[in-house]
Formats: structure tokens, sequence, C-alpha cells
């Protein structure tokens, strides 16, 4: 349901409590529509700049920069889950081997290179992209303040895999690189001298025949990993490939079977199995000791970091939207069935030309707190 007036627009403040509930009350709306252009304008522009405050002087002085930057990478402002102690010991060597050489502190974030199909925003970007990448630029901006250096933040994107595990086309997956490119070109435009931020694909890495042939030859071994999985595991790669697969995509799948889509999902199961364990040049290259790895969700080598300050849903498969708090705005990331569920709440289409791609044109402004928490 979309508001027709601005007069009484519920405005929702206070940081959320252990549970995630937050305190309502009412301001005019008005304000803060004008205000949303500029929020927006403010995440592109600023997002990279930061100012040393006198804790960070005070932090390098006495603990050295490999402690600031390790203290900034982990701090609990933007990390959301516990650290593994491999993964703080990794954290910890390669920032060192980072810092001896006086090189950039090098950050991989890895995500699928495609836009859900399920999104109205596909197969490009969208906000959910904006708030990302925005997102990870104030995460590392302090550090470049701090270290000459600077840093480089590395997308790596899994594209050939999206044909296989997806049923995707080539020209959708290259459509959704494409836009990713443009957008942070618009990011690049306003970053500091020492902060970059580029894409790295799989594609980068394989030619298409050497990529599928591993790809292949990895598949035996995932069947054998597989077995050994607890019904729990199998159930929630299953759910991830179904929600993935494009039925009707590069072939038509949508007059198969139960059965034979009960295969397309098992062997999607099979192939992002594959790609993770399989690929050795990726993992080298990705992976490799002097790298920082980032991810929305941690594990004993990845820092988790959610999405954006609010969200923990994968972008590029998600929904950027806005979400008003306190006298500012609060970027959130749906899911496929958030975002459906959040349509039928009350809100307000912002028409917006911050930047000139498919799916800015304008963006969704919720007048309250999302609560996904209620039984249907």
């Amino acid at each position: 349901m979309k508001y027709n007036t601005l007069d009484a627009v519920a405005k929702w403040l206070g940081d959320p409590d252990a549970s995630g509930e937050t305190q309502v009350r009412f301001l005019p709306a008005s304000h803060m529509q004008k205000s949303v252009p500029d929020f927006l304008s403010e995440l592109l522009t600023k997002s990279g700049h930061y100012k040393l405050n006198p804790d960070d002087t005070a932090l390098l002085e006495q603990n050295g920069i490999n402690e600031f930057i390790y203290s900034k990478l982990t701090s609990k402002k933007f990390r959301k889950f516990k650290m593994d102690e491999a993964c703080i010991v990794r954290t910890k060597n390669a920032i060192h081997l980072r810092t001896e050489n006086n090189e950039p502190i090098n950050i991989v974030y890895p995500q699928g290179g495609y836009k859900l199909w399920r999104l109205p925003s596909s197969p490009t970007v969208d906000w959910a992209e904006y708030f990302n990448i925005s997102y990870v630029l104030e995460y590392v901006a302090s550090i470049a303040a701090a270290y000459k250096p600077g840093v480089h933040i590395v997308y790596f994107m899994h594209t050939l895999l999206m044909e296989l595990h997806d049923n995707l086309t080539v020209d959708e997956i290259q459509d959704y690189v494409d836009s990713f490119e443009n957008l942070l070109q618009e990011f690049r435009k306003y970053l500091p001298a020492n902060i970059s931020i580029s894409i790295l694909r799989d594609a980068d890495l394989y030619t298409r025949d050497e990529y599928f042939k591993a790809l292949e030859n990895g598949k035996t071994r995932a069947e054998e990993k597989y077995k050994t999985w607890d019904e729990k595991q199998k159930i929630r790669y299953a759910k991830m490939s179904e929600l993935n697969i494009k039925w009707n995509g590069k072939e038509d799948w949508t007059k198969l079977s139960k059965t034979e889509k009960g295969e397309k999902i098992y062997l999607a199961a099979l192939y992002e199995t594959a790609a993770m364990s399989e690929l050795t040049r990726i993992n080298e290259k990705v992976k490799s000791a002097n790298i920082v790895l980032v991810f929305t969700k941690g594990t004993p080598a990845f820092i988790g970091i959610g999405s954006t300050k609010a969200s923990m849903a994968k972008f590029w498969v998600g929904f950027g939207v806005l979400q008003i708090k306190d006298d500012s705005f609060l970027p959130i990331i749906l899911t496929p069935s958030q975002y459906t569920d959040a349509l039928k709440s009350d809100y307000e289409n912002i028409p917006m030309n911050l930047i000139n791609y498919t799916n800015f044109n304008e963006i969704l402004l919720f007048k309250k707190p999302f609560d996904f928490s209620k039984p249907k």
C-alpha cells in the first residue's frame, strides 16, 4: 500500500534491543522525503572518506598500524559474527604481509555474478549493490585514512558457475557484470587516491573450456562429499539451489517432471560444492595468505560483515530499499520473500536522478521498521 499523502508518516526512533524490537513515534514525513536524495548522494560521495579522531590517533600511537588495521576490520560496528580463531590468525597474518611490504591492504568480497531472476531489477544491479558498495567503502575508509598505501577492494564474481548452477544465459550474466562495473565507476569518481575497487571474475582466471572441465572433474568428488552431509545440510543446499534456478532460462526446464527438477537441484548443489573446493586457480588467487577475506557470514577464513549495517541478505539476490530511522534513513536489503511481504505495508516511491542507470530512477521508502518474524 502506498501513501497518497505525507502528513503523518511513522518515524521510528532508538536502537533496536536484543530482540530487534524498536519503539515508534511520529513526525511529519515531508522533511524525510526531501532528505532522501541528499542521503543517497552522501553514500555515493562520502563513504570512502574518513577523518581520524583522537581515539584513532591514540590507538595508532599505542599499538601501531597493524593493530589499528585489525581493530578496524574486526570492529563490531561492521562485524556481525564472532570470529573463528583461524580467521583471527589468518587476518592478522594478511595484514602483516601487506604492511611489511608497504602494500595496500587487499580485501576480497566474493559474490554471485548475477541478479536473482525473481527480483524486478534483474538482470542488473539495484540499490542493494549501491548500499553494499557504500558500506564496504565506509568499512575501509578509516584504514585508508591512517595507512598511506591504502586499500584495494575486490569483488570476486562467480559467473561461469551461474550458467550451470542457475540456468542463466551468458547475456544475463554479462549484463549484471557490466552494470556492476558501471556502478563502481560512479563511486570511483569520489574515492580518495589510496582506495581502489575492482571486479575479478572466475572467467578472468579460466577459459570456458578449462573451467567447465575442472567443474565436471570436481563433481565426482563433490558427490562423495554430499554423501557425508547430514540431512540439514542437504536441505540447505537444496533450498538455495531451488531459489536460484531459473527454470525458463538458458534451457527450458519448466516441463520437467518433479523427479527431473529434483535432479537439477541436486546437480546445482554438486556444482556449487565443486566450485568452492576444486578450482585451484581461484583459491590461489582469491584466498592467498596476504588477502583479507570478508563475506556476509563469518567462517574460519572470512570476517562476517553482512551486506549493510542492518542487513544480512546477499545483495545479488536481494532488493535495496530505504527505511526511515531517526532523522535519517536506514539502507535495507530484502530477500525475495521479504520484498513480497514488504510491498503489503506502507511505502512511498521516491523519484531519483542521482545516477542515470536502470533501476535507479526511484527508491522505495518504508515508513515503519520491518518485522518478518511474525508467522504468515
